[in-house]
This record gives C-alpha cells, sequence and structure tokens, in this order.
C-alpha cells in the first residue's frame, strides 16, 4: 500500500484543495451578489412590521404578488432605496376615498398589520395621502404602500412603479 502523505483522500495535493476551496468561495460571494440584495431599512414607514435598524435580505429574481414587501429604487431620488408593500398589481384599480383604499371597487382588508393613527384627512389639492382618483394599474406595474400609512412615502405620491424599479422581493428579515 502506498500512502502519499502530500495529497488528500480525494488525491488532491493541499495547494490544489486550497485553490478549489477559495475558488469556491468567490463563486459563492458573486453568485450570492447576483441572487440577493441587502438592505438596512432606515425609517419607520413599514412600521409595525419592519422596525428601524432590521437587516432585510431581498431576492432579485421573480415577479412579486400582492402583499409581498418589496425593495425598490426610489422613482424619485435616484440612488435611495426604498422598502415597501405591494398592495396592488396589473389590472387591479386602485382608489382613495377619506383614508379607505379600495381595490377593484371594494374596501381594502389587507392580511398584514398596519399603522394608522392620524385621524386628519387632507384634500387631494395638498396630498395623495387621503384621496386619490381611481387609477388602474398598468401590465408590469405594482401599487405599493408603506405598512404604517399615516407615514410612507409610497404610490399615493409618486405612483405605481413598473417591475424594473424593483430590485427584488424581501425574503428575509433579522
Amino acid at each position: 500500500m502506498n500512502i502519499d502523505s502530500a495529497s488528500s483522500r480525494f488525491g488532491l495535493p493541499p495547494i490544489s484543495r486550497f485553490v478549489f476551496g477559495l475558488v469556491g468561495i468567490i463563486a459563492g460571494f458573486i453568485l450570492c451578489r447576483l441572487l440577493f440584495a441587502g438592505f438596512t431599512v432606515s425609517d419607520a414607514s413599514m412600521s409595525p412590521n419592519f422596525k428601524s435598524g432590521d437587516r432585510v435580505y431581498a431576492l432579485r429574481f421573480g415577479t412579486p404578488r400582492a402583499g409581498d414587501v418589496v425593495l425598490l429604487e426610489s422613482p424619485v431620488e435616484p440612488g435611495k432605496y426604498l422598502l415597501k408593500r405591494v398592495a396592488a398589481v396589473e389590472g387591479d384599480v386602485v382608489e382613495l376615498r377619506h383614508r379607505v383604499i379600495y381595490i377593484n371597487n371594494e374596501r381594502a382588508q389587507f392580511k398584514w398589520k398596519t399603522v394608522s393613527t392620524d385621524t386628519r384627512v387632507f384634500p387631494m389639492s395638498f396630498s395623495g395621502r387621503d384621496n386619490m382618483t381611481a387609477v388602474k394599474i398598468e401590465r408590469h406595474s405594482f401599487f405599493l404602500l408603506g405598512d404604517n400609512v399615516d407615514h410612507s412615502f409610497d404610490s399615493r405620491e409618486f405612483g405605481p412603479v413598473t417591475k424594473e424599479s424593483i430590485v427584488g422581493r424581501v425574503i428575509y428579515r433579522h
């Protein structure tokens, strides 16, 4: 029996094992950067479900559905990212009447927790937060809302967003 102390049980010398391990780590890092995007929550617009300082990871592929939390590039501030929830998808009609959100002419009943404590109702000429005319969501577009309805910069202000502006769907939070 010939035992070579310079090779592993797979017949590879230690330098080859090191190189293959290093290549695997680098390939794994690149693959993770291509598949996932990390983001730290910086405000309370998604409270109570996400808090400032929470770290979230978004999967860069796939089409979001209603209820999914997405990371998107801000449509008004290049280089800034927002965390919002998909409230309506293509083909839906969204309208706000006196702080009540209607989707397809039915009062929205969200399955996730939302916060809304401000009882003031602002006119449309001042803000789109409380009143908005009916908008039909176009193909490959989404209507996004923050979970903290009173303190969120979302589709009520900047309108529906296209799929291209969405970085990914949040799959993990810590």
